[in-house]
């Protein structure tokens, strides 16, 4: 069956559908009035209550002057003396009326104002009732036009452009709330791994230039540095764990091989207790000095590339909204002008020619937002994006704040603020830092102690 054929098929159909559509923008029209007028009359009852409250206290202290007045009281007594009690007493009572008709007068308006609130409220919802039946009817217009348009005719070419133009925004969008979501929590792992990691590279600078108070002569290491150094390791392990779960969560973040601070970490491998020390333990813990703060680098490198893909995700699903919007209106306003071309004519014959192009150009949009590549695949996934595993027996890692470490770190560079990109493309990958870096510890070149002098 042809498109044509369809059309006049459900002729009928569609003619009644729009007709009670057509009803839906007087109702929209006449609801958007009534929560107007809804607005209207809360604001001024508000008012009315408060201008009540205020009357009713003044007839109150009207309604006291007159008691005290007919009453044993001094302004009566005093009233009594000059011989005027009587005119002052009615004086009183005329204020206390004038009082409190004003008082019943407010409550009348404030009467009036709530029956009338509650008569605009209940016409309110009941067309909010018939706007759900609008919703059906609408609903059944939508399936009509989907049932008609099931197949394509060369005769109405902009049709299907437009629907597969909608379908290919619908598909951008999910991929966009999905990788929102994946950014969020990747974004959430390496800030705590970059925080923790200038931590324990402040803790290790803290190890290696402790000066021992035994400063004649003592142990080759001091049991607070064994401490510092056991806080450093357990950190060290959890800090691979979070790097694990934002590669997990995320695979396709460039160069995953750089988050990595376990393998052939010579602190982790270094055995040191207070019956055995590893007396190369300072050169070993330079090394991983300078391991870490390269890790410090690659980790800072990530998390600006997610930042900026996070960012880049969130403009493109408002732009992805206001595409699926304006799409889904020019594909509703073409299918509406089809069939009633069609219907316009009684065979079908002689129908105007309808246009190929949509938003001044015959070729497809450009995509609004394009998903991270996953350049981790094939030949080098294996060697790239193998996690480090963690031992299971590990104790909780203490907390670095119970140190007493000193507020900057001799070797680390601030905190690199996220670089302004344009948010309406992806973010390219940062170059990674590999082996050693530049940023070596201050104290090589002047500790006695260093193996490395």
């Amino acid at each position: 069956m042809s498109l044509v054929q369809c059309i006049q098929d459900q002729a009928s159909y569609y003619k009644q559908l729009s007709a009670e559509l057509r009803k839906e923008a007087h109702l929209d029209n006449e609801l958007l009035l009534l929560k107007t007028e809804l607005d209207r009359l809360v604001e001024e009852i508000r008012i009315k209550k408060s201008e009540v409250a205020s009357l009713e206290d003044y007839s109150k202290k009207e309604f006291q002057d007159v008691r005290k007045m007919k009453h044993l009281s001094f302004r009566s007594a005093a009233a009594t003396l000059s011989g005027k009690k009587k005119e002052l007493v009615a004086k009183e009572e005329a204020k206390y009326h004038l009082a409190f008709e004003n008082e019943q007068r407010a409550r009348r308006d404030l009467d009036v104002l709530e029956t009338k609130y509650e008569t605009t409220k209940s016409k309110e919802q009941e067309l909010s009732q018939q706007k759900s039946h609008f919703e059906e009817i609408r609903y059944q217009y939508d399936t009509l036009l989907e049932q008609i348009f099931t197949l394509d005719d060369p005769m109405f070419p902009l049709e299907p452009r437009l629907k597969a133009e909608l379908a290919n925004y619908k598909e951008q969008r999910l991929l966009a709330n999905r990788d929102r979501g994946r950014f969020i929590e990747a974004e959430k792992a390496l800030g705590t791994c970059l925080v923790d990691t200038k931590k324990v590279i402040r803790l290790l600078d803290t190890v290696v230039n402790y000066v021992p108070f035994e400063i004649f002569g003592g142990p080759i290491i001091d049991e607070e540095q064994i401490a510092y150094l056991d806080a450093a390791k357990r950190r060290v392990w959890e800090i691979q764990r979070l790097l694990n779960i934002a590669r997990t969560v995320l695979p396709e973040i460039p160069y995953p091989q750089t988050l990595d601070v376990v393998t052939n970490n010579p602190l982790l491998q270094m055995q040191i207790t207070l019956t055995y020390v590893d007396i190369s333990w300072k050169a070993k813990t330079t090394q991983c000095f300078g391991m870490l703060a390269t890790a410090y680098r690659n980790i800072q490198n990530s998390l600006t590339w997610v930042k900026q893909y996070l960012q880049y995700a969130t403009t493109a699903l408002g732009r992805l909204n206001e595409a699926l919007d304006s799409t889904k209106v020019a594909l509703d306003n073409e299918r509406r002008r089809i069939i009633e071309a069609v219907l316009a004519s009684s065979d079908g014959a002689n129908l105007p020619s309808f246009t190929t192009t949509y938003h001044g150009s015959s070729e497809p949009p450009p995509p609004v937002y394009e998903a991270p590549a996953d350049n981790n695949s094939d030949l080098h996934e294996n060697q790239q994006n193998h996690l480090p595993n963690i031992p299971n027996n590990l104790t909780p890692a203490a907390s670095i704040s119970d140190f007493p470490l000193g507020n900057d770190s001799p070797v680390m560079p601030a905190a690199q603020h996220l670089s302004v990109s344009d948010s309406t493309v992806p973010p390219h990958p940062i170059t990674p830092v590999f082996g050693n870096t530049n940023m070596s510890p201050s104290y090589v070149s002047t500790n006695v102690n260093n193996p490395f002098r």
